[in-house]
């Protein structure tokens, strides 16, 4: 299994305070894009000052591979549209930003920018880390986001982080391995029951020219909240549900969270999907022939092309649709978006405001769509012609139809996401069934919402 690496707290602490002490008392701001300021922003009066003001951004895309071009493009520009506001990277790995930037939070050296997603956005609400957003961006703003990706932020009615990319997850194919197990590599599968078939099939063909193991689908089974994520995703598919309608605790309620546990265990356990896999090892495996199908995000082309060695060219090698519809009988999928929050401890909240103004923008979101292909959470923004350019973006556009946001609003929901994946170690590894496994998992999950 692949485990979460445990932040040492008081070493973060104190690494982090130092970098994220931000400097400067005053400045400017300007959004870069069409929107109003909001009504009392201070930047106007910054502005007239002529002084610059560093606002410190916490973020994970300046450190990974795939999005470090685009993040440099976008600070680029953004400082050239707002000359008096000096944008100050933090950038930590994912797997330990949340922590990261609660204990420097807690240590009075806030970000004045951080990014989030919505495993992290409760967390850094309960944590008092996260400032309402409607009055520092705006009415017209605020009710421009995609209705799912709103819902997905608003706790206990405010709107506690700005949609950024809301990266619904599609069905990615491999052609040359359909092709060769006898598979029409033009015809993705259109059922769920047709996907599972046709990852059977693909895992029969055993191993590669080189002796590598080709698996059919990539499932998540490491043991962190983002798989944790894709298996309430499953159990979406399977018509099953996470909380009710008031924030109670119903996943063990029906057979959506069972069927989907014993889908893990009949993929797992007989290599049909690798057994512990964390994204990052799935997306190498699909980009070089040993993975059949994939459920990814929309920068999954240009992480493949990357991965493949092979550039633009390789994109001839596999095809993406909307997931297939299962028992629920909707393509199901979540969004595991990326989002950005205006911190309560900063002391530059106008110029942070400008600058998550700008991130989401039109001119921001056409340079991180370009380079990444992501879609915009903005209405607006998604509906633009060049926002649609080809087939690629308009089945992430269409997949967002039936993306559901994540039942996040609990500020313990990332902490159940990772002990839910418990039970995918119980079955696949352990022996239990699935019953078993949701008997001993779930009420420790009931424990923590308590």
């Amino acid at each position: 299994m692949n485990n979460l690496k445990k932040v040492t707290m008081g070493a973060v602490a104190v690494s982090l305070a130092a970098s994220m002490a931000a400097c400067g008392d005053a400045g400017t701001g300007g959004s870069g894009g069409k929107e109003a300021a909001a009504p009392g922003n201070a930047g106007a009066d910054a502005a007239k000052s002529g002084k610059q003001v560093e606002i410190t951004f916490a973020n994970w895309i300046s450190v990974e591979d795939g999005t470090k071009e685009a993040y440099n493009q976008l600070i680029a520009d953004f400082e050239k549209k707002n000359p008096n506001i000096k944008v100050k990277s933090i950038g930590i790995p994912f797997a330990q930003f949340k922590d990261q930037v609660l204990v420097s939070s807690a240590g009075g050296n806030p970000p004045d920018v951080s990014m989030s997603n919505q495993n992290f956005t409760p967390a850094f609400a309960g944590a008092k880390v996260a400032e309402p957003l409607e009055s520092l961006l705006g009415q017209d703003m605020i009710g421009d986001i995609v209705d799912g990706s709103k819902a997905g932020v608003t706790i206990n009615g405010k709107v506690m982080a700005m949609p950024w990319a809301p990266h619904p997850s599609a069905l990615f194919w491999n052609k040359n391995l359909f092709k060769k197990a006898g598979l029409d590599p033009e015809q993705p599968p259109k059922t769920w029951d047709d996907m599972v078939a046709a990852a059977k099939k693909i895992a029969a063909l055993g191993k590669d020219e080189k002796g590598n193991p080709i698996y059919g689908i990539g499932e998540n089974g490491a043991s962190d909240s983002y798989t944790g994520n894709m298996l309430l995703r499953l159990a979406y598919t399977y018509g099953g549900k996470f909380v009710d309608d008031k924030g109670a605790i119903v996943y063990d309620q029906g057979t959506g969270l069972k069927d989907s546990l014993n889908y893990l265990k009949d993929a797992i356990n007989n290599k049909i999907s690798p057994k512990g896999a964390m994204m990052k090892d799935l997306r190498p495996m699909f980009a070089n022939n040993a993975l059949g199908m994939l459920i990814d995000g929309d920068f999954g082309r240009t992480n493949f092309r990357s991965m493949s060695g092979k550039g633009e060219a390789f994109d001839k090698e596999w095809g993406v649709t909307i997931v297939p519809a299962g028992k629920s009988g909707r393509s199901e999928t979540v969004f595991t978006e990326h989002q950005l929050v205006v911190t309560s401890g900063s002391k530059h909240k106008a110029e942070a405001a400008e600058f998550v103004k700008y991130l989401v923008s039109k001119d921001a979101m056409a340079i991180y769509h370009k380079l990444n292909g992501v879609m915009s959470s903005r209405k607006s923004i998604a509906a633009l012609p060049e926002m649609n350019e080809d087939a690629y973006a308009k089945v992430f556009n269409e997949q967002m139809k039936t993306a559901s946001p994540m039942p996040s609003a609990n500020p313990k929901f990332d902490n159940a996401m990772q002990v839910s994946t418990d039970m995918i170690v119980m079955v696949t590894e352990g022996g239990k069934s699935p019953d078993e496994a949701i008997s001993t998992v779930i009420p420790k999950i009931k424990e923590l919402y308590k």
